[in-house]
């Protein structure tokens, strides 16, 4: 054999899982996976809803909605990102043993990158079609090649589309997981250990935009290795419950008193975040299975194929939809605001269902805007369930 192949062989014996290794994901497991999914992405458009103001809104005295605000945007919205990124370094493991490395990363430019993309145009749309309208600029992106990597692929900056740095930041930590794979099972206290060491000091690197992610990945990735059973998995996040209480009340605590995250020391407030993450995971995860086994099940595992256009769509519809209702109900602190915080997320759920029924027969859109996943006809689904309603009365 040449040296080259010598070296290709050696490399894909190296970096490639081996199929049979894995166990099969079971279907409870798989179930409760569809549910965080779409549960957790609910929870974070609430992060997203513009207040309609300038300075800090945590800055504000604490009332009963201000309280509440914190708890749904600050603790618990931004904390649902790290239960999903668990959830995909569980599964990439999977991934790699089925495509290999390079059908992997050639899969994820198209799932990820090209949504990332194409969102983002989409935002760039209707930003100058609305400057056309209202001669209003601010918002558009500086039209250098710097300025527009950031408002296009997050390069070194946040999106236009906000969230979708998370789908940046996740095509890097695919892009990292064949090194992750060896690292995770030749050193994994090891790897792990410098993954939370890059979480505290690496948010200057530039790699990702949030490093705390590739730590929460990495942790999937070890789980599915490790082959941890479910309740194994489920023991695991109880005992993390008592961590969550104490976060919990400490954030709360913050908030009553005003303390300013961005006033913190990086290290002390990364500490904190993560912390927090870890423990909102966990609590997250012991939900799924409360909801798995309660009459809400069918429900959740229904809305799970609108999740990823809900996170990618929710954030274009607050910036417009925000606009008119600012007029009605005011901005952060006004008596109605309440209404603007809780609306939002409820018009968001309802376009994703419309806008990906909209496009669900148009081949390209789904590529663009939904990583090529299509969903079930409601009139298909409707007549399943009249159906199986009829046969449960006979």
């Amino acid at each position: 054999m040449k040296p080259i192949e010598e070296t290709i062989v050696t490399f894909r014996n190296v970096f490639e899982v081996p199929a049979g290794s894995l166990d099969p994901v079971r279907r409870s497991m798989s179930d409760r996976i569809r549910i965080a999914r779409g549960l957790c992405i609910v929870f974070m458009t609430f992060v997203h809803v513009p207040p309609g103001i300038g300075g800090n809104v945590y800055a504000r005295d604490a009332g009963v909605f201000d309280l509440v605000y914190f708890a749904l945007s600050r603790m618990v919205g931004l904390s649902s990102v790290s239960l999903l990124s668990v959830v995909s370094g569980y599964f990439i493991v999977s991934s790699l043993a089925k495509a290999g490395t390079h059908r992997l990363f050639v899969s994820k430019v198209k799932t990820l990158v090209v949504p990332l993309v194409a969102w983002n145009l989409l935002m760039l749309a209707l930003l100058a079609l609305y400057g056309l309208m209202r001669g209003k600029w601010q918002d558009m992106p500086d039209f250098t090649a710097p300025g527009m990597a950031d408002a296009l692929v997050a390069l070194t900056g946040w999106p236009l589309d906000v969230p979708l740095w998370f789908l940046r930041d996740l095509f890097v930590c695919c892009l990292f997981s064949p090194l992750l794979y060896v690292a995770l099972k030749r050193v994994p206290v090891a790897t792990i250990l410098l993954l939370i060491a890059y979480t505290l000091f690496g948010e200057d690197l530039y790699l990702l935009q949030r490093p705390q992610l590739m730590l929460f990945f990495a942790l999937g990735m070890w789980l599915r290795l490790s082959k941890t059973a479910e309740p194994v998995i489920d023991r695991m996040a109880r005992w993390l419950l008592p961590g969550l209480v104490v976060m919990v009340v400490f954030y709360m605590i913050l908030r009553i008193e005003n303390v300013l995250f961005g006033d913190m020391a990086d290290e002390l407030r990364l500490t904190l975040d993560t912390a927090l993450r870890i423990t909102m995971a966990a609590g997250f995860w012991l939900l799924t299975d409360a909801i798995r086994r309660s009459r809400f099940a069918g429900g959740f595992l229904w809305f799970e194929p609108y999740a990823f256009f809900l996170f990618c769509s929710h954030a274009i519809l607050f910036h417009f939809a925000a606009i008119p209702l600012r007029r009605v109900f005011g901005n952060y602190g006004s008596d109605l605001f309440a209404i603007t915080f809780f609306a939002l997320p409820c018009l968001a759920v309802i376009g994703a269902v419309i806008g990906l029924q909209v496009i669900n027969g148009s081949r390209p859109l789904l590529v663009l805007f939904n990583a090529g996943h299509g969903v079930a006809s409601l009139r298909k689904v409707a007549g399943h369930d009249a159906r199986a309603a009829r046969s449960r009365a006979g």
